[in-house]
């Protein structure tokens, strides 16, 4: 198990359950299996132009459909992070382009209705985040997920399409979760 234990040095996990949580804490462990969501606009995406971030050939092969195991290849693999990019892994050479319906999994970060993953580690998803705010004000998702890692049960690289650890991303989803419920007049 510790091959993916990406984050196990949460020190915040004794901490008030409203706390934040400390994300470069949490990343600062394992960046070799799973490492922290580095967006980066030099290796724009081949299809929308916008930034990507590293991901391992291992990771790509577990995401995509079986049918597509031969068309992999050697190359350097990319996760694009554009919201409305359908392109989810492309090589740096511009030889394969991977798209969301290749994957086995939805995208979270690609996908605006349906039931939309914020961490695949522990199948918590946006509906029960937004329950979650409607119901007390507030979500412990980051909380329970640093918990969990904590435990080391976090597999990121073998779980999230990124390639890395949710708890940026799931951090985002909640602030936006929780002003859109605020802005709807719908929180306790």
């Amino acid at each position: 198990m510790k091959e993916f234990d990406c984050c196990s040095t949460v020190k915040a996990v004794n901490a008030p359950v409203d706390a934040p949580v400390n994300v470069a804490e949490v990343l600062a462990t394992d960046l070799k299996n799973a490492p922290a969501p580095q967006d980066d606009l030099r290796h724009a995406c081949t299809a929308c132009c916008g930034a990507s971030r590293p991901v391992t050939r291992k990771t790509v092969l577990l995401m995509l459909k079986p049918e597509l195991f031969d068309s992999v290849g050697e190359g350097e693999y990319r996760f694009c992070s554009g919201p409305e990019c359908r392109v989810v892994y492309f090589t740096g050479d511009e030889s394969r382009n991977f798209m969301t319906d290749d994957l086995r999994v939805r995208v979270g970060l690609k996908e605006r209705e349906g039931e939309i993953t914020l961490c695949y580690c522990f199948g918590l998803n946006e509906a029960e985040a937004r329950d979650e705010i409607r119901n007390t004000g507030r979500s412990i998702i980051p909380q329970r997920i640093a918990a969990l890692i904590k435990q080391g049960m976090c597999a990121c690289p073998a779980r999230n399409p990124a390639g890395s650890c949710c708890l940026g991303e799931v951090n985002k989803a909640i602030k936006r979760l929780t002003a859109e419920t605020i802005e709807a007049g719908q929180s306790v």
